[in-house]
């Protein structure tokens, strides 16, 4: 398989785990709330306990992103299933810590 063929078939997934990731180290590294919330909405109350949480699920993302990179080889329909499921997880969770950490 050719280096062509993997980015055809995997490009997106492997780009969405790259912005994961920088917007992982953002938030855990930088503590730059902002980043993610926007300029417009109000401050944090827990600024460094949003970051760590905020940041945990990206990463948390970004892997089930790679999953999905490796997972579009062997089956799409399992594939999109996973970042589907995975995607509803995320909301959730970062519904949970918008109410608790959000301003």
């Amino acid at each position: 398989m050719t280096v062509d063929a993997i980015i055809e078939q995997a490009g997106i997934p492997l780009l969405l785990l790259v912005i994961c990731v920088y917007y992982a180290i953002r938030l855990i590294v930088l503590h730059d709330s902002q980043a993610i919330r926007g300029k417009h909405k109000p401050p944090v109350r827990d600024e460094e306990a949003y970051c760590k949480a905020g940041g945990k699920l990206l990463l948390f993302f970004g892997a089930a992103t790679f999953l999905m990179a490796i997972l579009v080889f062997v089956n799409v329909y399992v594939a999109v299933a996973e970042i589907i499921i995975c995607t509803v997880i995320l909301g959730i969770l970062w519904k949970r810590m918008e109410d608790q950490y959000g301003g």
